[in-house]
């Protein structure tokens, strides 16, 4: 990853964190790192825990999807079960997996967002 792509991801994930505090959100934790990998976002609305993969793209990519890998989402899997561990999350939470792309528009110098649940990650 080059330098000037990790500058705008970690803007975006600056700039997500204020959209879902704006939409109810209380953001916990931001970069959560193990050594098999990372949770960008971790936010609780109500009773449920949200962790949240961010991608930063330029405007035009807003409805691309995340690009996951089935690996990737073995290893998210395994990153979040390390998380609830580690922070005596209760079982009977609801454990929610989502996406969040963040579009930036230079032109227009416009941000757009749009977050969605991975359904097809099981806990």
């Amino acid at each position: 990853m080059t330098r000037r792509n990790k500058n705008l991801g970690d803007w975006g994930e600056i700039k997500a964190c204020g959209f879902l505090e704006r939409h109810g959100f209380v953001v916990l934790d931001r970069n959560y790192y193990t050594p098999t990998g990372e949770i960008d976002i971790v936010a609780r609305l109500g009773d449920d825990f949200y962790f949240i993969e961010v991608k930063t793209r330029r405007a035009g990519y807003l409805a691309s999807d995340l690009s996951i890998t089935e690996l990737k989402k073995m290893k998210f899997v395994r990153v979040v079960k390390r998380y609830c561990y580690k922070r005596n999350i209760p079982d009977d939470v609801g454990i929610i997996f989502a996406g969040l792309i963040v579009a930036v528009d230079r032109i227009k110098k416009s941000v757009k967002f749009r977050m969605f649940v991975m359904r097809d990650i099981k806990f």
